[in-house]
């Protein structure tokens, strides 16, 4: 089991896996855009890094992790963690743990005061798991679509 930054050779599997996590919040989203907004990631790491999870060499899962919002009542810059997913031929592995704790680690290694991420208000394994990881909520989050 290996978690790394993806790389330009990783796109047709995260894109992949992307596309399962969209059917799973019944949004669409064209192959071009999620192609772009992958190598958008790549191209900037300094504001986001996708992960992924291998097992023998198969992506099997990815999690991407925003740098650099800036809070304005603490002084100091916090992450947001997206797009977590794993393949569901692989769940019940303990993959999503590995691979967040890699992500939380670099978060820490960025000196981000904290991490945010959503979750479906549905979806009890995903919150177990991110209660886990000893993150708490005291918030909804709300969303408007502008297009």
């Amino acid at each position: 089991m290996q978690v790394r930054v993806a790389t330009p050779e990783d796109e047709a599997e995260v894109c992949r896996l992307w596309t399962m996590l969209l059917q799973l919040y019944n949004k669409n989203s064209s192959p071009e855009i999620l192609e772009r907004s992958f190598r958008y990631a790549v191209e900037h790491p300094n504001k986001v890094l996708i992960f992924i999870i291998l097992i023998e060499g198969v992506v099997t899962g990815t999690a991407g992790l925003h740098l650099g919002h800036y809070s304005t009542w603490n002084d100091n810059f916090y992450g947001h963690v997206e797009d977590v997913i794993i393949d569901p031929a692989y769940r019940g592995k303990g993959l999503a743990f590995t691979l967040l704790n890699e992500v939380l680690q670099v978060a820490r290694e960025k000196n981000l005061s904290r991490v945010e991420l959503n979750a479906l208000s549905e979806n009890y394994p995903a919150r177990r798991l991110y209660e886990k990881l000893g993150f708490t909520t005291d918030s909804l989050a709300y969303e408007l679509t502008f297009t």
